[in-house]
């Protein structure tokens, strides 16, 4: 109480002040109706721009709680496909058929990456404790992201497919045919597809898929459209991709991990010697 003494004598000049003021407006705008309008209009102004502000930032809070909670969805429908899986037929019988697991799928945040250099990476909030592990694809939802350099325990780096060093095989979807597709380290949002034989029918627009081989990226997943062509050589076309993947607003991502790859990886290793 002696504290809000002193402060009320201390400030009494302005806190008259502020009463005669406050007097003075409640006088103004009780006897003037245009007055009282005007104020409430621009009060109403006010709150109304704060309301805003503060739904946008809420709204921002509650969309990224929303992206994980889709892209976690997306991990779940996507584990569930029949694309997943691969059936195996027993040899005792025909019609004694097992489906196995072909891919896994596993939501992860991108936290750091980059795309204004020549070998560019992405760092995920998820490592080896997470099941993440070296040559594992990456895809966000609007095509391919990059393959799994390497992982610490709760971390991992990603190749991304904005490295010069990044390769994949891709195909154009209307006829199957395929070749290796690169960046070569200029526009982020283009990369070059090659080896496709002069004779095939290609237009501009025409959708371009990961073949599925090489064992990293499942077939049939995004990777751009055709935005021009042109013969190399005489024998193949040289075809510049637009990539599907925004790499510059990348947040959440899928890790696909190929369940048969050791498998394959051995097989071909042995004829390979």
């Amino acid at each position: 109480m002696r504290n809000l003494l002193r402060f009320i004598v201390q400030h009494h000049f302005l806190i008259l002040f502020l009463t005669i003021e406050a007097f003075t407006l409640f006088l103004l705008f009780s006897a003037n109706p245009y007055q009282r309008t005007r104020y409430y209009n621009f009060a109403h102004s006010v709150s109304g721009r704060i309301s805003t502000r503060m739904e946008n930032i809420t709204d921002y809070f509650s969309l990224r709680l929303e992206n994980r909670k889709l892209a976690e969805e997306n991990a779940r429908l996507y584990n569930r496909l029949e694309a997943t899986f691969t059936t195996v037929i027993s040899t005792r019988a025909v019609d004694d058929s097992l489906r196995v697991t072909g891919y896994r799928y596993l939501t992860a945040k991108v936290i750091n990456s980059s795309v204004n250099k020549q070998f560019n990476y992405i760092t995920l909030d998820k490592g080896k404790l997470s099941g993440i592990e070296p040559e594992m694809a990456v895809i966000g939802s609007e095509g391919i992201v990059g393959i799994v350099k390497a992982a610490s325990d709760n971390y991992s780096s990603v190749l991304s497919a904005l490295n010069r060093d990044f390769i994949v095989s891709a195909k154009i979807k209307k006829n199957g045919y395929f070749g290796p597709m690169r960046w070569n380290g200029n526009n982020p949002e283009f990369a070059t597809l090659v080896d496709i034989p002069h004779h095939v029918k290609i237009e501009k627009g025409d959708t371009v898929v990961t073949s599925g081989f090489g064992g990293v990226f499942p077939e049939g997943f995004l990777v751009g459209t055709i935005s021009e062509f042109r013969l190399k050589g005489g024998n193949y076309f040289e075809i510049r991709i637009r990539l599907s993947t925004d790499f510059r607003k990348l947040d959440y991502v899928q890790v696909i991990r190929n369940m048969a790859r050791n498998e394959i990886d051995s097989l071909e290793n042995t004829n390979n010697p």
